[in-house]
């Protein structure tokens, strides 16, 4: 069961980061948040989102933008994750730089790899995740595990071959 979609006062509280990264004040979320921007996969329209970076591997060289992976908490309804996927491309602010990305979806056993790092690394917002999605605290055993990385989805959102 995938998380439900917020209410207006924790939309509207969600924004911030938003208005962060729009007044290039990105920065100040550090490295744990992104803006993605997608292009609507029936509007065409600009949609953007602020999410936790849960993993991330460091670009060849310090000038290089780092490859980035995020959940989508409500699984395949989540209207960025079918964007992104829908277009394969996308924009990423992270930190003060902006560049840009190709989306790839992962298996069932990559998402759950990731889920067993981030509750190592963050076990508090693990136990958020795993109450959010299965309704209860989720342990490192491999069958929850695989249940919770069944109802969610995430992305590897990779460098394209140029910066913007």
């Amino acid at each position: 069961m995938a998380m439900k979609r917020p209410g207006p006062v924790l939309r509207w509280f969600s924004r911030a980061p938003y208005l962060l990264y729009r007044t290039h004040l990105g920065w100040l979320m550090g490295r744990r948040f992104l803006m993605l921007t997608t292009v609507g996969r029936k509007t065409g329209a600009m949609r953007r989102s602020t999410l936790e970076v849960v993993a991330r591997t460091d670009g060849a060289d310090a000038s290089a933008p780092p490859t980035l992976w995020v959940f989508a908490t409500r699984g395949r309804r989540t209207d960025w994750y079918a964007n992104a996927i829908a277009s394969g491309e996308a924009t990423v602010d992270w930190m003060s730089r902006r560049f840009a990305v190709r989306a790839h979806a992962l298996e069932v056993k990559e998402r759950s790899d990731l889920l067993a790092e981030y509750r190592r690394r963050h076990p508090r917002a693990a136990v958020l995740l795993g109450k959010g999605m299965l309704g209860t605290e989720y342990a490192d055993d491999a069958a929850t595990l695989r249940t919770l990385a069944g109802e969610l989805r995430a992305l590897r959102l990779e460098p394209a071959a140029t910066e913007r």
